[in-house]
């Protein structure tokens, strides 16, 4: 009997001899065939999403993405041409703080299997996160995978032909020769030095000798101008203790090599003669490092340890198989007449997967997930912007509005550990952020600015370059100037970890202490008043109103929230003092703003932007929403549903794609028909010059858009399961007449497996079973809709 190991490695021969069958279809016809004692696994239930092509692409627009959580790569096959991958990481920084591409590697085949007219079969197989892709005929027949090991920043190109070809592999750099960024254009992707008044030059690639069988390629920061002069600008030189320089001696790149190769120059390997199988490897690492040759060290000893390319295969599927056992949502019966594609059977269901697939490709990195295209962006040609792929639109900062959304869903998804990189962004520059609420305030306590580099301060073109006659604390932008709600919402994001975990290590460690420090900043910052209460003055209502504000929505539900929160943890674990302390704190937040309004012929209560605000909008958010969410002072199992239900009924601005989140807020809310209109809406959301199903947006932002893809698994999840104190509501805002089987997690530990059809529950698993008197299942008879405004 064969094992495994045998069938896989068979397989790629095999597969050269059968008609065009991958992942499990080609396990199951070898089974079937050499190995009558296995029994072929069933489908697995990513298959319906699988990404399949029947024909090459003509650019990176037509690209796929892969990738390990910290080393993403967009492949593509030309017509006629080569196999390319662009390589990316969410640490690439260059000197001036733009975040880079690693670099691309073509991969030529000679005989070409990709002529025109060829046949032709590319799949991305979820299962295993790998790309398998099928090519030529006869003896010109070649089979590939393409996968990111998921324990090294390495990627595996492996092929089996049914003829002799030559393999070539080439490093492509754009970056040969030190750049200066020339137009406002290009400048856009360095937003933290934007209006800089001096150059913004990158330093060039390096292509130093490597090694026999490999080449070698590198970006290496010897200065970092964008940290020094950010913190002379911004006045913080004097705390730049506080803060580990990230862009000094910053060190990436890749080393590629493989069996049999030889480097034929300085950007180039080949194999010496015509070969039926080959194993190529890029290890693409980032490194802060002393010299260049540590840095090189590091790569060679990277592809050293990933070296063995079917165990790389076997641990990397075994990686994504217990990765999508974690949680799921299989839907049926929501497409609609505009729905696209009509292969799709669940519009739902892909562009959930996809979403939840491309959160994992790039989720594991030691910065977070970008908002603005995360690790997937590619030259904006099909944008009309004649530039290279190391632009993106808003640059380098992380957003908070913007980068929340990426993760909100993680819990429920069962993925709290890829929060990590988003919580220690903010936990790294915290200790900046406390000398600055010193330096410019005479405060103490943390808060972070809306647009932030990775070190923790403003971008500079938003807090001004030219500081005559300023202050350190005046902040240019009247964007973002006076807004306080990022500490508090971090700290909720922090506190949910700890309600789906119960994790006492992470509450004790780092909840609190942030915490503590978000919270001492509002009441040493602030004045109180008479009932010593906070008054937010200065302070905006996010980005829409910004005169005349006090008490702004967003910040007050944050403080109330958290607070509170914060109160009800078990004495346990917390100490006395951190007890008395929240506890002032609940007392100390100012209440949540209302306000009577005309409707109907009468008057009514609903929720206010803010205590009192200037009639001047600004943008198009509706911050009163926030006391739903991202804060749920409201919603269905809460007090005063219609006060929230009405305000959302009559908010200004309707937004369905991007970082809008109504389709949270009407989930939240129960209004069911709503929130699945917007579901349907944010699954449309495909940007038709681009042949991935998820590249969204660009929206407001650019594509892939990101905060567009979380919103889109957020709202899925609010709709199917959302938790109220103890109390777990089932289906609280899925339509009755769509099917749903998923699993998602809940507080306490708690996991929820839910088979939903043609209107009853037909299966419904609580773990642990104590929980199950808390699960609370839904009246479809009893389902509001939303009244026309």
């Amino acid at each position: 009997m064969m094992n495994r190991r045998d069938l896989l490695k068979a397989s790629l021969g095999s597969m050269l001899a059968a008609p065009f069958l991958f992942g499990q279809d080609a396990e199951a016809a070898l089974m079937s065939q050499g190995a009558t004692n296995e029994t072929a696994e069933a489908t697995h239930w990513t298959a319906e999403s699988d990404v399949v092509w029947t024909t090459p692409s003509k650019d990176s627009a037509g690209s796929m993405p892969l990738g390990n959580g910290e080393v993403g790569i967009n492949l593509w096959v030309e017509e006629g041409g080569d196999l390319l991958f662009l390589i990316s990481r969410s640490d690439a920084f260059s000197e001036i703080a733009r975040l880079l591409k690693v670099g691309q590697v073509r991969v030529s085949l000679t005989p070409s299997p990709f002529a025109a007219g060829a046949p032709f079969h590319q799949a991305l197989r979820l299962r295993d996160g790998v790309c398998e892709i099928s090519a030529g005929e006869n003896e010109g027949r070649v089979v590939l995978r393409v996968f990111v090991d998921s324990e090294q920043p390495v990627i595996h190109c492996v092929g089996e032909a049914a003829g002799p070809v030559r393999v070539q592999a080439r490093v492509e750099s754009w970056r040969r020769e030190v750049r200066t960024l020339s137009t406002d254009e290009e400048k856009n992707s360095a937003w933290t030095m934007l209006g800089a008044p001096f150059p913004l030059v990158e330093s060039a690639d390096l292509f130093p000798p490597a090694a026999r069988d490999a080449v070698t390629w590198l970006h290496r920061n010897e200065t970092s101008p964008a940290f020094r002069e950010t913190l002379r600008t911004q006045s913080l030189e004097s705390a730049s203790d506080a803060i580990a320089d990230p862009l000094r001696r910053r060190t990436f790149g890749g080393w590629l090599t493989g069996s049999g190769f030889t480097a034929t120059g300085d950007d180039v390997l080949a194999t010496p003669s015509p070969v039926r199988s080959f194993a190529l490897r890029a290890a693409a690492p980032c490194l802060q490092t002393e010299t260049a040759a540590e840095w090189i060290a590091a790569a060679r000893g990277a592809a050293s340890r990933s070296a063995d390319w079917e165990a790389a295969l076997r641990r990397t599927s075994a990686w994504w198989r217990a990765y999508w056992d974690r949680s799921w949502v299989v839907a049926g019966g929501d497409r609609g007449a505009d729905s696209p594609g009509a292969e799709v059977r669940s519009p739902v269901t892909r562009a959930y997967t996809l979403q939840r697939y491309m959160q994992a490709c790039q989720g594991r990195g030691v910065y977070p997930i970008k908002f603005n295209g995360g690790v997937f962006t590619v030259e904006p040609k099909k944008e009309g912007k004649e530039l290279n792929a190391d632009w993106r639109q808003w640059g380098d900062p992380h957003w908070y509005q913007n980068i929340r959304h990426m993760y909100h869903p993680m819990p429920a998804s069962g993925d709290a550990e890829m929060m990590d990189p988003f919580f220690q962004l903010y936990e790294r520059a915290r200790p900046l952020a406390e000398a600055r609420t010193r330096l410019y305030h005479g405060a103490e306590g943390s808060y972070f600015p809306e647009t932030m580099t990775v070190w923790g301060t403003y971008a500079n073109s938003d807090y001004g370059w030219d500081r005559k006659g300023k202050h350190p604390q005046d902040v240019d932008s009247p964007w973002w100037r006076y807004a306080w709600n990022q500490g508090p919402e971090l700290v909720a994001l922090l506190l949910d970890r700890w309600d789906y975990t119960q994790d006492k290590r992470f509450l004790k460690d780092r909840v609190l202490p942030m915490a503590v420090s978000v919270l001492t900043y509002f009441d040493t910052r602030f004045a109180k008043d008479a009932q010593g209460r906070v008054r937010l003055d200065p302070a905006q209502s996010i980005e829409t109103f910004r005169t005349g504000v006090v008490n702004d929505m967003p910040t007050t539900a944050g403080l109330n929230e958290i607070t509170a929160r914060l109160c009800a943890l078990p004495d346990s674990l917390t100490t006395l003092a951190q007890r008395k302390f929240f506890a002032h704190m609940k007392t100390a937040a100012p209440v949540v703003p209302l306000e009577e309004v005309e409707a109907d012929g009468a008057k009514r209560r609903v929720l206010a932007p803010a205590q009192t605000y200037g009639p001047e909008r600004s943008n198009v958010e509706n911050p009163e929403m926030y006391a739903v969410w991202p804060f749920r002072l409201y919603g269905v199992g809460r007090p005063d549903l219609e006060i929230a239900r009405a305000s959302y009924a009559r908010r200004v601005n309707h937004l369905d794609v991007g970082w809008g989140y109504d389709g949270n807020c009407a989930a939240i809310l129960g209004l069911s028909d709503e929130a699945a209109r917007i579901l349907r809406v944010k699954c449309a959301n495909s940007n038709p010059a681009h042949r991935w199903p998820a590249t969204w947006g660009p929206n407001f932002d650019w594509l892939p858009d990101q905060n567009h893809g979380g919103n889109l698994l957020e709202t899925t999840q609010l709709m199917l399961l959302q938790p109220v104190g103890n109390k777990i509501l089932l289906l609280p805002a899925w339509p009755e007449a769509w099917d749903v089987h998923f699993k998602l997690h809940a507080p306490q530990r708690t996991l929820v497996e839910c088979v939903y059809r043609s209107g009853r529950i037909e299966r419904l698993s609580v773990s642990p079973h104590s929980r199950r008197k808390d699960i609370v299942t839904p009246d479809f008879t009893t389902r509001p809709v939303i009244p026309e405004r």
